[in-house]
């Protein structure tokens, strides 16, 4: 094995954003926008619904959540080309199987094996810390940021233009781009940790992803900052998993008419995580815009909740807008608070816990969204989350003056150590 990966992988040493790191993060969501306005014609096929496609990506994401505290400790053991290249072929299976289809539990399968191997955006991220120094590091993840946003626009585009085929055509071009990584990935991608910084050994508590959170839990201060982002983390995906069967079952949307709405919420992101959020964070602490962001997300949610009750598509547009730009100030902001209020020490783990809340957050959201799509209206995801950001702003906001204290704290211990 150690024979095969020397004669394979190039010599020279990595760069610190090696552009196959940047398609393979580019990659990690542009699969997302691409399934998002073809699943509900997938799934109607084999008599699925909204709930059907809730259950999809809560599924995914339960499977997610399980692995990726393993994939990430075998690539601190084993290298992150390895993990990387092998987490594509699987990728690669799990798609295959979800173009092939044949029945619902097909695409079951295929969607949770996508879900068990994803782990390049935390692989990708993993990379670029190996060859990079800390005071440059956020430089080179803005770039990365940039080619994972980038995903959701190129995504539903790709997915809106090639569905004029058929509904699975947008499959087949996905399986195309990842065969395109993997032999791309095999002959560039150098190995970023070397053998000297790797972890000598795999302990089973590695591979338990309760045990990173229940062990930050720990720190009274973050408690209720990891609480508002389960909240609000947990209706980040209704735009890919619930909107798309509102528009089709109310507008008879087809995925081409589907998809600039998405192209257009993914633009608004990546424009605001690249230009605006830099600019305020000049001026403003990241709990306070944090919960700005809150409440400008849950008035989008509350306009889009107005759509189906009067059939204006103009709400609809107009809430994802909205929606849009409070959305990057909670999700980037919120991170960077709860990393800021701890010490250098224990980053690691506050990174694994904030990515095993997520993926639970994944696991709750589609399920609930789609429950109450079919048994309560159309209308009730979208009320049901604005409440919940509501309610996450209300717990930022218990949690801020304490966050205040600590940091005045940790600032005047780094002062006085200089």
């Amino acid at each position: 094995m150690k024979r095969l990966a020397r004669s394979s992988a190039p010599s020279q040493p990595p760069h610190r954003l090696h552009p196959f790191i940047l398609f393979a993060a580019f990659l990690s969501t542009f699969y997302i926008g691409l399934i998002g306005p073809i699943l509900p014609a997938l799934v109607e096929q084999y008599g699925g619904n909204a709930l059907t496609i809730g259950l999809l990506f809560s599924s995914y994401s339960f499977a997610q959540f399980l692995s990726a505290p393993i994939l990430g400790a075998i690539s601190d053991r084993y290298g992150r080309r390895m993990v990387m290249l092998v987490s594509l072929c699987g990728a690669i299976l799990g798609f295959a199987m979800f173009a092939i289809g044949g029945a619902l539990w097909v695409l079951f399968v295929g969607w949770m094996l996508v879900g068990v191997c994803e782990c390049w955006i935390g692989t990708a991220f993993s990379y670029v810390a190996d060859t990079t120094q800390p005071s440059e590091r956020t430089r080179y993840f803005a770039f990365l940021t940039a080619a994972i946003g980038s995903g959701f626009i190129v995504g539903p585009a790709t997915s809106g233009f090639v569905s004029r085929i058929s509904p699975v055509a947008p499959l087949y071009v996905l399986i195309g781009l990842l065969v395109f990584a993997v032999i791309w990935g095999y002959f560039s991608m150098p190995e970023s940790l070397p053998h000297a910084q790797r972890s000598t050994e795999l302990p089973l508590s590695q591979l338990n992803p309760l045990t990173q959170t229940r062990d930050i839990l720990q720190f009274p201060q973050i408690r209720l900052l990891l609480l508002s982002y389960l909240l609000f983390w947990s209706i980040v995906i209704l735009p890919s998993s619930n909107l798309p069967s509102l528009v089709a079952d109310r507008l008879n949307w087809t995925p081409e008419q589907i998809s600039p709405l998405l192209v257009s919420f993914g633009v608004t992101v990546v424009l605001m995580q690249l230009i605006v959020l830099p600019l305020l964070l000049r001026r403003f602490q990241e709990i306070h815009l944090a919960i700005v962001g809150g409440s400008i997300a849950g008035f989008g949610f509350f306009l889009i909740g107005l759509f189906p009750i009067t059939g204006t598509v103009q709400l609809l547009y107009g809430g994802m807008a909205i929606y849009s730009l409070g959305q990057p100030l909670v999700q980037t902001c919120l991170t960077g608070a709860m990393s800021k209020s701890m010490g250098a020490d224990v980053q690691g783990r506050v990174q694994g816990s904030i990515a095993a809340v997520m993926a639970l957050a994944q696991v709750i959201g589609p399920l609930w969204a789609g429950w109450l799509y079919e048994a309560v209206s159309p209308t009730a995801p979208y009320w049901s989350g604005a409440v919940q950001v509501l309610v996450a702003v209300a717990v930022m906001l218990i949690a801020m003056p304490a966050l205040q204290r600590l940091n005045r704290e940790m600032n005047a211990e780094q002062n006085e150590y200089q």
